[in-house]
């Protein structure tokens, strides 16, 4: 066992010195660290949790007074403290705000929240998070018609997430702002493709790496016939009402175009799979969602058969679609395996998902591990937590396990944290 725990405790060392890319978050280019305590335990994993265990929604909700919130907040953390995420709030604490208590109470936490407004009002913060986080760059998560003019490309990549134009198109709104951002009328099905290129056309020049959407388990993707796809654009930009047909003919026909534009640019797609929006109505903000056991990844084939030149990094919300996933990236040439995503990403499943994609895929088409923060503070406590699983399984399923040498398990580690990512993206 002492063999054992010093060979994982080299690797986590190793491991830790190796500056990750994290592909995929919702951290505003604008504001991007916390500027307050509020900032921080208004992410939704604590606020869900703490609605969950039974504080009032009102009271965590976006237009409580600062003070009442964090009052309650803090009111709940110890029926949390169970929890990966009590435990990342406070490796925050102490690792970027130099907090020396054992918990948040209500007699400390003013201390912490004077920490974050001073912390945040540091010149160059978001620099001094990423480098304390062993991250390199992190990816954004974008509107098609954010303006990208100000992002600083040294850490942040623009990515353009797609979900509004394939779900939302025959909302009035979503067809201005495209009009608007590309110049194009959208009345037409070929209208609309032109209106894509431009779209992907103005992202790159602006240094996007790749286009994400978030799949629903429901989703049947299929190849429409063209005159299908000219139909429903019409009708909606004429603002009349589709049947349930003509709104999926819309929404696969939409799909498509924007995969076929991806390859067009070269462009990965990510893929977030899984997901039942606003699935529980009496949720907190970004707390309604909620994952859908028994679903297939067979939805997908479609785009993977149709595009093989676009390489699809894909992600899956279910238990029950992980050796799926892992088999997807085992068989299929474009399917990169990445991440461990939302309620898959917690270490009993990230231990044991990652033991399957290293005995079963190939090094090269694994994403380790992306945050999906919406504050850079988060991608410390994430990231560190993936490579103390990372360095537990290489440590014992792979090199104790007989099938390679430490070293090597060092630069597996260096792909799936950093080279996969960026050979892939171009980053």
């Amino acid at each position: 066992m002492a063999s054992s725990t010093e060979l994982e405790s080299r690797l986590l060392e190793a491991i830790t010195g190796i500056q990750a890319i994290d592909v995929h978050s919702h951290v505003p280019f604008d504001a991007p660290v916390a500027a307050s305590l509020r900032e921080l335990l208004g992410y939704h994993y604590f606020t869900e949790l703490a609605h969950s265990a039974g504080v009032s929604k009102e009271a965590v909700a976006p237009e409580a007074a600062d003070e009442a919130m964090l009052s309650a907040m803090v009111q709940a953390l110890p029926t949390l403290d169970n929890t990966v995420q009590h435990g990342w709030l406070m490796e925050i604490a102490r690792e970027l705000f130099g907090f020396t208590g054992g918990s948040l109470t209500r007699e400390n936490w003013e201390v912490l929240a004077d920490s974050v407004r001073k912390e945040a009002a540091e010149p160059g913060r978001e620099r001094k998070v990423l480098s304390a986080s062993g991250i390199e760059k992190v990816f954004l998560t974008n509107a098609f018609d954010d303006d990208l003019s100000e992002v600083d490309r040294e850490i942040f990549v623009p990515c353009l997430r797609a979900d509004a134009l394939v779900f939302r198109f025959a909302e009035a709104d979503v067809r201005k702002r495209l009009e608007k951002v590309t110049g194009s009328n959208v009345g037409s099905a070929e209208a609309l493709t032109a209106a894509l290129e431009k779209l992907l056309e103005r992202f790159v020049r602006s240094g996007a790496a790749s286009v994400a959407i978030s799949l629903p388990p429901d989703l049947r993707a299929y190849p429409v016939v063209p005159g299908d796809l000219e139909t429903a654009v019409g009708k909606a930009a004429g603002g009349k009402p589709l049947s349930a047909a003509e709104g999926q003919t819309l929404r696969c026909g939409t799909l498509f175009a924007l995969c076929d534009t991806c390859r067009n640019f070269k462009l990965p797609l990510q893929v977030m799979f899984g997901a039942v929006r606003a699935a529980y109505r009496h949720g907190v903000p970004q707390g309604t969602d909620l994952p859908q056991a028994g679903e297939s990844l067979r939805a997908l084939m479609p785009l993977f058969n149709s595009f093989p030149e676009v390489t699809f990094c894909v992600s899956a919300l279910s238990d029950s679609q992980a050796q799926e996933l892992a088999s997807y990236g085992w068989i299929v040439r474009n399917v990169v395996v990445s991440g461990h995503w939302w309620y898959d990403g917690l270490p009993a499943y990230i231990e044991r998902d990652l033991t399957a994609r290293l005995q079963s895929v190939p090094k090269t088409k694994l994403i380790g591990y992306y945050s999906d923060m919406y504050k850079l503070e988060f991608g410390l406590p994430k990231f560190n937590m993936y490579r103390r699983v990372l360095a537990r399984v290489l440590a014992r399923d792979y090199v104790e396990g007989g099938r390679g040498s430490e070293p090597q398990a060092v630069e597996i580690a260096r792909l799936l944290l950093r080279s996969n990512a960026r050979r892939i993206f171009g980053v």
